[in-house]
């Protein structure tokens, strides 16, 4: 069977603000030693404090969470 080790995975969003930015928290913190996980936006904006917050009360680390536009992963290859 095929390792899921370095296998990559890009949540996209326009603002790359919350929802993406959750989504990736979660997974790095439930997966992340099985998958390389990030985040973008093809209209970057700040990340909202709301899901810094709900992310902080669960107890999840939010201090490498930047909005980051898509543009920053041209040409690299995600499997999902």
């Amino acid at each position: 069977m095929k390792s899921l080790k370095n296998k990559k995975i890009l949540f996209l969003c326009t603002a790359n603000s919350a929802r993406s930015q959750m989504a990736e928290a979660l997974l790095r913190h439930k997966a992340g030693d099985i998958f390389n996980v990030f985040s973008a936006g093809t209209k970057p904006d700040a990340v909202d404090v709301r899901a810094i917050d709900a992310l902080e009360k669960f107890g999840l680390d939010t201090n490498d969470l930047v909005s980051k536009s898509v543009n920053v992963f041209e040409g690299q290859v995600f499997d999902y």
